[in-house]
């Protein structure tokens, strides 16, 4: 590599580090402690279909991370969110029980890339969903 003239920077997105395979365990996994959770499966009591659920929130995911899926899908994280009732102890549970689930099927450095999103929309859900004083 010359001094003067850098070797270009190889981009990967974060979706090429992971895989689809693991976007789809890690959601699968992740939602099967949620509705066995004490204090969060009530706020998914309410999905009838969970398998569809879950591949919804997988391409949610996949699109987040740099990845395409075959068709145009609208993903409202805050309109979705907004009618059930959401706290900051239930959102700070929610990332710490994600993070358990990334750093159990993934390693550290993808693990933390994709926790760093989670807490993004945590943070986002904080500010748009929960009632402000």
């Amino acid at each position: 590599m010359d001094a003067g003239n850098p070797s270009p920077r190889k981009l990967e997105p974060l979706c090429g580090k992971i895989g689809r395979d693991n976007v789809d365990l890690v959601v699968r996994e992740f939602y099967g402690k949620l509705r066995q959770h004490p204090e969060l499966k009530s706020f998914f009591a309410h999905i009838e279909n969970f398998e569809a659920h879950e591949a919804h929130v997988a391409d949610f995911w996949w699109v987040a991370m740099g990845g395409r899926i075959g068709e145009h899908r609208p993903f409202d994280m805050v309109g979705r969110h907004l009618p059930l009732g959401l706290n900051e102890a239930a959102i700070a549970l929610w990332l710490d029980l994600f993070h358990a689930t990334l750093l159990a099927h993934l390693p550290r450095e993808p693990a933390e890339q994709w926790f760093q999103m989670a807490q993004g929309i945590g943070a986002n859900m904080k500010r748009l969903v929960l009632p402000q004083p």
